[in-house]
């Protein structure tokens, strides 16, 4: 029997849900508590999950769920302010009794070829396993500083901020919802993933009991001016002490800033709480203001990790909807063995911050996998640097730094929630 074979597709409906979260459970590793159900039933995007059904006796019993994956319809934002239609790829997991059958490679067609149909020009995901999403055209889009911060950690003066408000509240999807995917939605940055109003309740306020560990349930820091909320941040803490000794810590997940004002008040605020010794966040850009703000950057314990991994599907499209920093003309090479319409040489010509993609029969300039076209998508990784690393194939020389500076982004990209 062939791989995949004696297996179907098949859309999840709302009464089997349970079959769906018992194979996530399998595949990632835990024990979920029964009174969370509504949790993650409130944090899946039902109308886009999707599971591998067993159809075949010799497979497993017939009928069962052996596979699922589920993604987000979304915007995501790309160097020059823009957007891009964007299918978020989540909950993707192989039961432990179907694995090496072939079933993630149909899923991820699975997911290629509906997105597509939906117009979806790019997929993004975060990686459990790196290595597994590089088979499949993904690269590593953008970084993320993991941070311990100590309490009272001192900050070069930033006008302005002192003159801000503060509001601590319990989060609250009825209260919150608008407020929060307002102020994300006028962020900036590339990378970011876009959750539009309504759609909160997908992973933003959901809170599992299980996932807590000890910790309260999530608050919301809201940092204000005159005109409003101009920054936000989703924290809880955990108070511990020892003879003693109050070593508590905070733990900081979606955050958003306005302006550097904005942005030093909130971390004045969440670096600051009674009987907390510690901040820890693993939602900071390699350039987040807080980084140029400490004065103490050694007193930060900090890792760069990788953040979102990004996959383009429709390659004329997506390079079409950035903005670019660069004239030039160059025709690239491109290998793609899971969407077969992007193999083949396009040719990228830049006039005045927009990009024209066509094909071409011309030699082409560079040649290389679309996952290092991908992972140079929002700005955050040199072309060049790919070439350097042997990676990408440069037939006229000078074509790489020329294209790369092209898609450079002054700015780097993070998405700044996880889905």
């Amino acid at each position: 029997m062939k791989k995949a074979e004696g297996y179907r597709p098949i859309s999840i409906p709302e009464d089997r849900l349970d079959e769906f979260f018992d194979v996530v459970q399998w595949a990632f590793v835990g024990e979920w508590l029964r009174e969370d159900r509504q949790d993650y039933v409130d944090a899946l995007p039902v109308e886009r999950a999707r599971a591998l059904e067993v159809t075949d006796a010799r497979r497993g019993r017939v009928g069962e769920v052996a596979a699922v994956h589920a993604s987000f319809g979304t915007e995501m934002v790309v160097p020059g302010g823009r957007t891009v239609p964007t299918a978020g790829l989540s909950w993707l997991g192989v039961h432990p009794a179907h694995r090496r059958r072939g079933l993630m490679t149909r899923m991820i067609h699975d997911h290629f070829e509906r997105s597509l149909a939906r117009g979806e020009a790019v997929s993004v995901l975060y990686a459990m396993e790196a290595p597994i999403y590089a088979r499949f055209g993904y690269g590593m889009g953008s970084q993320t500083v993991k941070a311990e911060i100590p309490r009272g950690a001192k900050m070069w003066a930033v006008d302005g901020a002192d003159d801000l408000t503060v509001r601590l509240e319990r989060a609250s999807f009825d209260a919150h919802d608008a407020l929060v995917s307002g102020l994300q939605a006028r962020l900036d940055r590339p990378g970011t993933v876009i959750n539009a109003v309504g759609s909160g309740r997908n992973a933003r306020f959901t809170d599992p009991v299980g996932n807590r560990r000890g910790m309260e349930k999530w608050r919301l820091a809201i940092v204000e001016d005159a005109g409003g909320p101009v920054a936000y941040a989703f924290f809880r803490r955990h108070a511990r002490s020892s003879v003693g000794i109050h070593d508590g810590v905070c733990q900081v997940r979606e955050h958003g800033s306005m302006s550097p004002a904005a942005s030093q008040r909130l971390w004045e605020t969440l670096t600051d709480f009674d009987l907390v010794e510690t901040t820890m966040t693993e939602n900071l850009a390699t350039d987040d203001p807080l980084l140029h703000q400490l004065k103490d950057p050694r007193g930060v314990r900090s890792k760069v990790i990788d953040n979102l991994w990004v996959r383009l599907l429709d390659v004329p499209t997506a390079l079409e909807a950035r903005e670019y920093l660069h004239d030039c003309d160059v025709a690239i090479e491109l290998a793609d063995k899971h969407v077969p319409g992007n193999a083949g040489t396009w040719r990228v010509r830049v006039s005045g911050g927009d990009a024209r993609v066509t094909r071409t029969d011309d030699a082409p300039d560079l040649s290389m996998d679309i996952r290092h076209l991908s992972q140079c998508y929002l700005g955050g990784t040199s072309l060049e640097a790919l070439v350097r690393a042997g990676l990408v194939r440069e037939h006229t020389p000078g074509q790489a730094r020329e294209l790369a500076i092209a898609m450079m982004s002054p700015v780097a990209p993070l998405a700044n929630w996880d889905f």
